[in-house]
């Protein structure tokens, strides 16, 4: 049983675990339907069907006024553009119709799968912000699907079963992977849409406007899907049009321009923009996830090989087996270059651009014949034309008006009818619910949005990553046993009131530069800890954190410093499991699977007395009074081995290991934290006379006119000539505390190879350092430094002595 166990866990990862239907009964189920009865193709789920496509003779596209640079989405995807409109042109009759007079703005046009309705994004003349709308083909019967303060943009038509009438059955079992499947009732089978959307005031984790995340809309209304949850669904309700919709992506910048994939997937672009990554400028690239939210994965364009320089948007694949995107010109644009990569292998060896004639693309569409249209300019004057690969231009032109730029064609013709999408996930009363919602992610018990999720390394020591001293690098060599605990780190976005808290580019003379502010000489954002989890000696690990919060990782060796970490924002929903290979680039030929009977996992899953204890053993949860989640409980003599560091005086720690339950957030700040101890102990030898200088805390140093930051943390971010920023500085490289010789210094020992300059450890010093800083306080500055180095991470009025602002 238990090596049928950790196989059934191993199909989690890698084929959402669709063993568990392989019956012919089940399957029939499952995909239902297609050109005959019973056949059934992915290309149901998608209307991608080449056999019944039939001829062209009507486009839904976007209209919108020319701008000054010739793209009306400029700062693409948070701008909106004020003139625009989508219409329908009979390509036979050449005949054009507005359908969106009574809007300001009307843009990102989506066919529903019979062609007879589309959604769209658009501001009403009436006002109320850019919503979701729903319009008949001819232009009839408007409806509003969203009335929430913010952006709505990028409506996706998703089935679910929407358009087969009648009853499904929800079926369920008391344990995750034990037990017999029972019948727990029947549901109507209904559909929703995903969307893009930013709430009102929102901004990335770099203080930039907008902070776009993928939602599903329920445009049915009447809490449909809270009938089929029988709970109260935990989302944005919208009693205007009598709906609710819900977060399934958790990004720290921005998620957007959602697509359906032919195995029922949402495919979106991504911008990943964590610290230093891609030389600190970040990347655009292509992630996909299931409907639910639950299985987030990397597919093109955010590793060294992929043209991370080149942002992808605008993604949709074809039933060739390639997804088409546009390499924008920039993080800031929806247009560029077509490109294309393939969607069973997405390497750079299947990647090539298609357009070899300075033309600007914008929105491809690929048809079920094989044809491509799309929208291109030879500088601004955007129109939608077939594009010829073998020529690797434009051919036939569809419409071209002069006076706007034409764009987002939507082709209308005979689509299949989409069938069931099946996921599936775990629940406190109900197991695993199975056919249509899986409703325990959305529900409120345990403490949601905050409720129990885990993650499973098989080996944190797998990696392909060369050793260096950047942040994304390795700072050495590790093996088996050299790995002691993996550090959780949890995003903090920007929510400052009082504007002089958080001014972008106040940083500049230090290491973040344009990415940095008042917040953070560096150029990560402000973080804070969820903690840390101890790691088996075979290098695996399985931990268990709160859900629906954007982490990352770092893994630390016996000195609690990190030596590798990981520069993008992963997610896991409530109850969901995110299994990893290693810390690596790409799927590292899934090398990691090789290494499945770990200890963690047998541990996590069988032993009463492991370090962890699984998210589905009920029994094992702790609730307050009220019934709310609190916690994971565990045994009495359940503790850390001696030999693994958490930062404690001697360095270990006898006290029983529990879950990275939010009650434990916390972060390193330099002003609270780090200041202090300098203050007392560092700064009457280290002034002007002794490099660095650390004196003058409570003044706050006017650069450029910014008085931002203390002296003291000006000196220890200091740049250093001739050294790439992205490493580091003079004394600290950060999220590298293992290559800083600010550490070094207080550890009286060269802790990596690479020495951030000649002759780092003065004879003077040591004994000095050895003898005044604690233990606890010599491993602050390493939390503090592995962190990202930040100046402030606590949000809301500032009580730093000295503080004014601007001078």
């Amino acid at each position: 049983m238990k090596k049928g166990f950790l196989k059934s866990m191993a199909l989690v990862g890698v084929v959402a675990i669709w063993g568990l239907f392989s019956s012919a009964d089940s399957q029939a189920q499952i995909m239902t339907g297609g050109a005959k009865p019973g056949k059934a193709i992915w290309g149901d789920y998608w209307g991608m069907a080449r056999e019944i496509q039939g001829e062209v003779d009507t486009v839904v596209f976007t209209q919108s006024k020319p701008t000054s640079a010739g793209d009306p989405y400029h700062q693409y995807p948070n701008y909106v553009s004020n003139d625009s409109r989508i219409v329908s042109y009979n390509t036979k009759t050449r005949s054009l119709k507005v359908l969106t007079k009574d809007f300001k703005s009307a843009f990102d046009p989506c066919l529903y799968w019979d062609c007879k309705k589309l959604a769209f994004a658009g501001v009403h003349k009436n006002g109320g912000g850019c919503q979701i709308w729903e319009i008949n083909i001819d232009g009839s019967g408007l409806r509003q699907l969203t009335d929430a303060p913010g952006t709505s943009r990028s409506p996706l038509y998703y089935a679910a079963g929407a358009i087969e009438e009648g009853k499904g059955r929800v079926i369920s079992r008391d344990r995750y992977f034990e037990g017999d499947w029972n019948h727990r009732g029947d549901v109507d089978k209904l559909g929703f849409l995903m969307l893009a959307y930013s709430p009102d005031g929102a901004k990335d984790e770099f203080g930039r406007d907008h902070n776009f995340d993928i939602y599903r809309l329920d445009p049915q209304g009447g809490k449909s899907m809270d009938r089929i949850c029988g709970h109260l669904l935990v989302g944005l309700t919208m009693p205007n049009v009598d709906t609710v919709m819900d977060k399934i992506t958790y990004n720290a910048s921005s998620n957007f321009d959602p697509t359906l994939t032919r195995d029922g997937n949402i495919m979106f672009s991504s911008t990943q923009g964590n610290g230093t990554h891609n030389n600190s400028k970040g990347s655009t690239c292509l992630l996909v996830d299931n409907w639910d939210g639950s299985y987030p994965r990397h597919i093109y364009g955010n590793e060294v090989d992929e043209q991370p320089n080149d942002p992808k948007v605008s993604a949709r694949e074809a039933s060739d087996g390639y997804v088409y995107y546009i390499e924008a010109l920039d993080c800031n644009s929806g247009i560029g270059n077509l490109a294309r990569v393939s969607w069973t292998t997405p390497h750079s060896k299947t990647q090539s651009r298609l357009n070899h004639d300075g033309r600007l693309y914008r929105s491809p569409h690929p048809m079920p014949d094989g044809r491509l249209m799309v929208s291109s300019a030879e500088r601004q004057d955007f129109g939608i034309y077939y594009f010829c690969a073998d020529k690797g231009t434009v051919s036939e032109l569809v419409y071209d008006d002069p006076e706007w730029n034409d764009h987002q064609p939507q082709p209308v013709y005979p689509r299949y009818k989409p069938r069931w999408i099946n996921s599936f996930t775990a629940g406190a009363e109900f197991g695993v619910t199975t056919v249509t919602y899986q409703p325990f992610d959305q529900v409120r018990v345990e403490g949601y949005p905050h409720s129990w999720s885990t993650t499973i390394c098989f080996d944190t020591t797998l990696t392909n990553l060369p050793i260096g001293p950047y942040p994304h690098q390795r700072a050495k060599e590790v093996a088996h046993g050299d790995i002691k605990a993996v550090r959780a780190l949890n995003v903090i976005l920007p929510d400052e009131p009082d504007p002089k808290r958080y001014l972008q580019g106040a940083g500049a003379h230090l290491l973040g530069g344009a990415k940095s502010s008042t917040n953070s000489g560096s150029s990560f954002s402000q973080r804070r800890m969820f903690g840390y989890q101890y790691v088996e000696d075979d290098g695996s690990v399985v931990s268990s954190h709160p859900g629906d919060e954007a982490y990352c990782w770092q893994i630390l060796d016996d000195n609690g410093m990190s030596v590798q970490t990981q520069l993008s924002w992963a997610y896991v929903r409530p109850y969901g499991g995110r299994i990893c290979t290693g810390c690596h680039w790409g799927s590292y030929d899934k090398k990691g699977y090789l290494n499945l009977h770990t200890k963690a996992l047998y541990n996590w899953w069988f032993s009463d007395l492991s370090h962890y204890d699984s998210p589905f053993m009920w029994a094992n949860l702790r609730v307050d009074k009220n019934g709310k989640y609190a916690g994971v409980k565990h045994g009495e003599d359940v503790v850390v081995p001696a030999d693994v560091y958490y930062g404690g005086a001697s360095g270990t720690t006898s006290a029983a290991v529990e879950g990275l339950n939010i009650d434990k957030l916390r972060t390193v700040d330099f002003r609270r934290d780090i200041q202090p101890i300098i203050d007392a102990k560092c700064a009457s030898c280290h002034n002007s006379s002794q490099s660095p200088n650390l004196s003058g805390s409570t003044d706050l140093v006017s650069v450029d006119g910014i008085a931002a930051f203390s002296k003291s943390y000006n000196s220890l971010l200091a740049p250093q000539r001739g050294r790439d920023t992205n490493i580091g500085g003079k004394y600290v490289n950060p999220s590298a505390a293992i290559n800083s010789l600010l550490v070094w210094r207080l550890y009286e020992e060269e802790l990596s190879q690479f020495a951030p300059r000649a002759n780092p450890m003065p004879v003077a010093g040591r004994v000095m350092h050895n003898k005044i800083l604690t233990p606890e306080e010599r491993y602050l500055f390493v939390e503090w430094v592995d962190m990202g180095a930040q100046w402030d991470n606590i949000q809301g009025p500032d009580p730093y002595p000295g503080y004014r602002g601007n001078k």
